[in-house]
């Protein structure tokens, strides 16, 4: 029995790392996902692995999101596309279309997917919507721009809870500290300032990424889980410690 009778999920971002291992639970759940990436290949091997159908999409085309997805209903989102470009680079490090890239994939293509989706579900009245924000964006930690994004979508799922008061629809905000993606390919493309950031500590597997998304979709109807924060157990991010 799929979680909740729910029968559909879209999953953007879903070629790898936290996107790919939603798709396998809601798959394993038996949920009909749809699976959202512009990796061709990745998307492939997904569709191979799961029985997921896919879609190739580059969510930086505004308008093909909403000529490709408004005629779905799904009742479960799980926005998870992201990235991040060179962070130990500084703020002043990446270039004008880096910092554009970043603004448009984690912002700009999450507001506009709820948006082509949300009408469906507030007429069914039925819904969850799942965004995958942050640490960053709940604590100071230096990284400027992509700290803004993720910063955004916590704002945007805040307020979107209250708009959404009354529909039914369910909305989570996820907030993961360090987990072994690829997203540290683009995040630290110097291998050695990589291997220094994210071999410190055991870091979170996206498919404890999973479980939380799938602990929220769980709970039941007339609970909202609305935010989620998880960090390796050597991760605690905030100020630092005085020494006495």
């Amino acid at each position: 029995m799929p979680i909740h009778n729910y029968h559909t999920a879209i999953v953007t971002g879903a070629a790898n790392g936290i996107g790919a291992a939603s798709v396998r639970m809601l798959c394993t759940a038996g949920l009909n996902v749809l699976s959202i990436d512009k990796d061709v290949d990745a998307l492939s091997k997904l569709k191979d692995e799961t029985g997921c159908q896919i879609m190739v999409m580059d969510l930086q085309k505004t308008d093909q999101i909403y000529e490709r997805l408004e005629s779905y209903q799904c009742d479960v989102l799980i926005n998870n596309a992201g990235l991040a470009h060179d962070l130990s680079a500084g703020f002043l490090g990446a270039t004008p279309s880096q910092v554009d890239e970043m603004l448009t994939v984690n912002v700009s293509a999450a507001v506009h997917v709820i948006r082509a989706l949300l009408p469906s579900m507030i007429t069914r009245k039925s819904g969850h919507i799942i965004e995958m924000g942050s640490v960053a964006s709940l604590y100071a930690l230096g990284l400027p721009v992509y700290s803004a994004t993720k910063g955004a979508i916590h704002s945007l799922s805040r307020a979107l809870r209250i708009e959404l008061n009354g529909t039914k629809i369910r909305h989570t905000e996820i907030c993961p500290g360090r987990t072994s993606t690829s997203f540290f390919q683009s995040a630290f493309p110097d291998k050695k300032a990589r291997s220094s950031f994210v071999d410190q500590i055991r870091n979170l597997d996206p498919e404890d990424i999973a479980a939380a998304i799938n602990f929220a979709l769980s709970a039941p109807l007339h609970v909202n889980v609305s935010t989620i924060e998880l960090t390796p157990v050597d991760q605690a991010p905030g100020a630092r410690v005085i020494s006495k």
